[in-house]
C-alpha cells in the first residue's frame, strides 16, 4: 500500500548531504512556510497534497549543524508496520521505548541511513505509524 511511496520519499531525503529548507522543499514537492523562530531554531510547516504523508515540520538550527524533519502520516486509513519494508534501511541501530505516550505507548525503531538518523515511531500494541523523523548533524 504505502510502502513504495514512503520508502521512495525517504530514499530521496536521506540522500541529501546539506539539508537546507529550499532543497528539502524541492524534494518533498512543496513549499516550506516559516512559522516560528527562537534563538536556536527556525521552524517550518508544510503540507503534501498527495500520498500517505499529508504534513510535516522542519526545524533548522541557527548554528547550521542540526536539522530535524518530521513527517506525519495520514490518520486514515493509517499506516501500519506491515505496510513498510524496513529492511531497506539496514540494521536497526536502536529502539526508543516511550510508554507514556497515550493511548498505548510507542516504540521508535532507529536506523542510520547514509549518516541520517531515521526513526519510525509506532504505537506499541497496534503498530500504527505515528511519525517518521530524520535528523542530520550532531550525532545523527
Amino acid at each position: 500500500m504505502s510502502d513504495p511511496s514512503i520508502n521512495q520519499i525517504l530514499a530521496r531525503l536521506t540522500g541529501v548531504d546539506k539539508p537546507e529548507a529550499a532543497r528539502l522543499g524541492e524534494l518533498l514537492g512543496t513549499t516550506l512556510t516559516p512559522v516560528q523562530e527562537n534563538p536556536g531554531w527556525t521552524f517550518y510547516k508544510f503540507d503534501l497534497h498527495k500520498g500517505p504523508i499529508p504534513s510535516g515540520e522542519l526545524r533548522l538550527s541557527k548554528s547550521g549543524d542540526r536539522v530535524l524533519l518530521i513527517l506525519t502520516p495520514a490518520e486514515q486509513p493509517g499506516i501500519y508496520e506491515k505496510d513498510i519494508d524496513l529492511a531497506q534501511w539496514g540494521e536497526l541501530s536502536g529502539i526508543d521505548v516511550n510508554p507514556r505516550i497515550p493511548p498505548e505507548g510507542t516504540d521508535a525503531y532507529v536506523y542510520n541511513a547514509n549518516g541520517v538518523k531515521l526513526s519510525f515511531q509506532w504505537t506499541h500494541t497496534s503498530r500504527r505509524l505515528r511519525v517518521i523523523a530524520l535528523e542530520w548533524g550532531s550525532g545523527a
